[in-house]
């Protein structure tokens, strides 16, 4: 689990609006993001393996060594960060206001360090996406106190991945906006896609999870203390 700072990518505020995605007419989901949703901190990164966004592949145009290097520095960060959460005592919700305190005592050469990282291994997974719609999957979990600070973080993440953009669900109830005043906290699920066939999904083992249209978000309320990606 990870948190990563907002401004990982762009070293500026991100905390603009998401208007690249745009609410479908589906119902909100009223239930809360679970405590497994990954703890987030801070904003652009990558995932914690090179597994879950890019699965390794033969057809792959980077070297084996720098996905290796990249999937080691996530790696190392994830641990550091979890040492560090208990050192400062494992405060807040599962640890959230210390992975917060994590972030902001990262050196501008981390930042960096995790930048290329993620860069690489996106990179990758927009090669193997290109061959195999089902594979080079990315997903991304945003924290956020309100609706435009994740909203912002996401349009960010895609805009400086180059990650497809699709239907926002969550801020609608039957068709009705849903006021941003009302909804708090929030955790924004994005994913590049999956398996668009039911023989595609149950040969990913991902159940419905995998049926995500590329770029598809969703928008849920959220009451932990992580924030950031």
């Amino acid at each position: 689990k990870m948190c990563w700072p907002y401004q990982l990518l762009i070293l500026a505020a991100i905390a603009s609006l998401g208007n690249s995605f745009s609410p479908p007419p589906y119902t909100a989901s009223s239930k809360s993001r679970p405590a497994a949703i990954t703890p987030l901190c801070s904003s652009p990164p990558r995932p914690s393996s090179a597994t879950e966004t890019t699965s390794t592949s033969t057809s792959s145009s980077f070297p084996t060594s720098d996905i290796f290097d990249a999937t080691t520095t996530l790696t190392n960060y994830d641990q550091t960060q979890q040492q560090f959460i208990q050192s400062d005592g494992n405060q807040g919700m599962g640890g959230g206001l210390s992975a917060l305190h994590h972030i902001q005592s990262l050196q501008p050469t981390t930042r960096t360090s995790l930048q290329q990282a993620i860069t690489t291994l996106t990179n990758q997974a927009h090669v193997e996406r290109a061959t195999d719609s089902s594979k080079g999957r990315i997903m991304l979990g945003i924290c956020a106190s309100n609706a435009p600070e994740a909203l912002g973080g996401l349009k960010s993440w895609v805009a400086q991945l180059t990650l497809p953009r699709g239907m926002l669900h969550g801020m609608d109830v039957d068709g009705v906006p849903i006021p941003v005043e009302e909804l708090g906290s929030v955790y924004v699920k994005y994913s590049t896609g999956g398996a668009m066939t039911f023989r595609e999904m149950r040969k990913s083992k991902r159940g419905f999870d995998a049926l995500w249209r590329p770029g598809d978000a969703l928008l849920e309320m959220y009451d932990g203390d992580f924030r950031g990606v």
